[in-house]
């Protein structure tokens, strides 16, 4: 069933905005009505085939009533975010080699796509730390960042070491934190409408 599947998604997801979410949740919704064990190899096609690997865990967030992990966790595409958590545990690994073998650029490119994972895990769920989804990340970073603190402890302190610039963190930079309120804004538009949604729906479900 998957091999259909398969091919009924496109080549590629380079833009994954709300429009392809959309689309995709509703192939996925029907494919998960008759065959909802085969749903985590269904959400793996798609991974597969997101230029950006966070991504994934839009398909969770949008189907939720609100950001709060808990919420997230309710519907029926919550294991894209254990999904987007695996990979980061595939990119500590990938790391720890990389450095092992003295591979200082793979590493860097490897560590930028970690840290903006993690954070667009943290600014996408709220009460992450309250889950045992923000548990595993505190887990994994703490991993990621002895890794890097025995890299960079290598060199003297006045020896910059690349894996140690502020640049990989481009959410700290101007433009990173703008971001950061454009999607919080979003997020509480959102948010408030499907309260008031649910106000609005609540005594016409309690007369059904």
């Amino acid at each position: 069933m998957c091999a259909r599947r398969n091919k009924s998604l496109p080549a590629s997801l380079d833009k994954f905005d709300d429009a392809q979410v959309a689309k995709i949740t509703q192939l996925l919704d029907r494919f998960g009505k008759d065959h909802a064990e085969e749903l985590p190899f269904a959400l793996a096609l798609v991974a597969a085939r997101l230029r950006t690997s966070w991504h994934l865990i839009r398909l969770a967030t949008k189907a939720a009533p609100s950001k709060n992990a808990a919420d997230i966790a309710a519907t029926p595409y919550a294991i894209s975010v254990s999904m987007v958590l695996d990979r980061l545990e595939d990119k500590r690994a990938t790391l720890h080699l990389a450095l092992k073998n003295e591979r200082i650029l793979v590493a860097r490119e490897i560590l930028a796509d970690v840290y903006d994972t993690e954070y667009a895990l943290r600014v996408r769920i709220d009460l992450l730390e309250q889950s045992d989804w923000g548990q595993r990340l505190d887990e994994l970073m703490a991993a990621i960042g002895a890794l890097v603190e025995a890299e960079v402890s290598r060199f003297p302190e006045n020896v910059g070491h690349i894996l140690g610039s502020r640049s990989l963190r481009n959410h700290e930079s101007l433009a990173g934190r703008m971001t950061y309120w454009v999607w919080k804004g979003r997020d509480a538009v959102s948010s408030g409408v499907a309260y008031c949604k649910k106000m609005v729906s609540g005594p016409e479900n309690s007369r059904a």
